[in-house]
């Protein structure tokens, strides 16, 4: 572990699960535009998408949807753990991840003290863009490849990285597989 300095990791499906059924309230906006980018690059609430694209009556039904999906999420049982060791190893943690403005502050709630948060919609860029890992790296004053991204996505938070410079693992957790040290000494 003394190969790096920090540890970077995607927020949900990493840190972070559904525990209910997720709904995804902004499935409403990407049906009636098409598009799904804006949402995660623009810090304005859904309330703002909403009425720039005359879907002010759906408002009430995304607040509603928005807030359900917020209630049920959990942090993964490894970790609280995890996050304890990396501190007491003296490693630096942020948190970097393609989010909608509504999920910031959750994030923020969750994962208290992190040394950097790095989200999509504050930047302006979605992973795997090489600007948003530049900025893990100047938030955190770390070198790249003193820095090891963990997430859930092969592309983004795996190739992504990697391709940046930085050390990558690719957590499947769907596969089973949970947040270990041995993931930070290899």
């Amino acid at each position: 572990m003394d190969a790096i300095d920090a540890v970077c990791f995607d927020a949900f499906g990493t840190l972070i699960h559904f525990a209910g059924r997720r709904v995804n309230p902004y499935r409403h906006l990407i049906t009636a535009t098409g598009e799904k980018l804006p949402l995660l690059i623009s810090n304005q609430s859904i309330d703002i998408f909403a009425r720039q694209h005359g879907l002010d009556h759906l408002i009430p039904v995304m607040r509603k949807e928005l807030e359900n999906e917020i209630s049920g999420l959990q942090l993964f049982n490894d970790v609280e753990d995890v996050i304890q060791q990396l501190r007491s190893c003296n490693k630096k943690i942020a948190v970097c991840s393609n989010l909608a403005a509504e999920y910031g502050p959750v994030v923020r709630t969750m994962l208290p003290d992190m040394d950097a948060y790095v989200f999509s919609f504050e930047v302006g860029e979605v992973k795997p863009a090489p600007a948003i890992y530049q900025s893990v790296c100047k938030s955190l004053n770390v070198k790249p490849s003193k820095i090891l991204f963990v997430g859930d996505s092969k592309r983004c938070d795996f190739i992504g990285p990697a391709n940046f410079g930085m050390k990558s693992f690719w957590l499947r957790r769907i596969k089973g597989q949970a947040l270990s040290m041995q993931i930070f000494q290899s």
